[in-house]
């Protein structure tokens, strides 16, 4: 009869190295996960439910439809230099849209479009901003007043 050693629930046999020692670092990480999911969750106990919602940069209002249309977006970049860009939407909906840019904007910022069918102006703001690909990033925009008279064909 052989001895055993044994951690964090795994046994082996004495006198040699544990046969499974990524088993017993991927249960550590486990266990931290495990952890850090219980304070997150006591934490969103405690916050408001308008707190948590404001943290959700993803969190979507009503339907996206795809719907391709040329805009031309203009404002200021954070120098306060004016600047204006060509794009296409990638969806959109009655409130806003999606687009990728090449200028780049922040969280916030107030920027006007120009429906390059009907020659609708729309006044919006930046609500999301993607992570930066080949110098582009895709940006989720909000109309400050809804508009959709703003998407109907010329």
């Amino acid at each position: 009869m052989s001895l055993m050693q044994c951690l964090e629930g795994y046994c082996w046999p004495t006198g040699r190295a544990p046969a499974v020692t990524w088993e017993i670092a991927l249960s550590r990480i486990w266990e931290a996960l495990r952890q850090a999911e219980k304070q997150r969750s006591r934490t969103e106990e405690r916050a408001p439910a308008a707190d948590r919602l404001q943290g959700d940069a993803d969190r979507r209002e009503g339907l996206r439809y795809v719907h391709n249309v040329s805009l031309l977006i203009y404002g200021s970049d954070s120098e306060k230099q004016p600047f204006h860009e060509e794009a296409e939407t990638i969806n959109a909906h009655e409130k806003g849209c999606s687009l990728i840019l090449e200028t780049v904007v922040v969280h916030g910022q107030r920027l006007f479009l120009t429906n390059m069918r009907n020659q609708a102006e729309q006044e919006c703001r930046v609500v999301h901003v993607g992570r930066r690909v080949r110098g582009k990033a895709r940006v989720g925009i909000e109309f400050v007043a809804p508009s959709a008279q703003f998407w109907r064909p010329a």
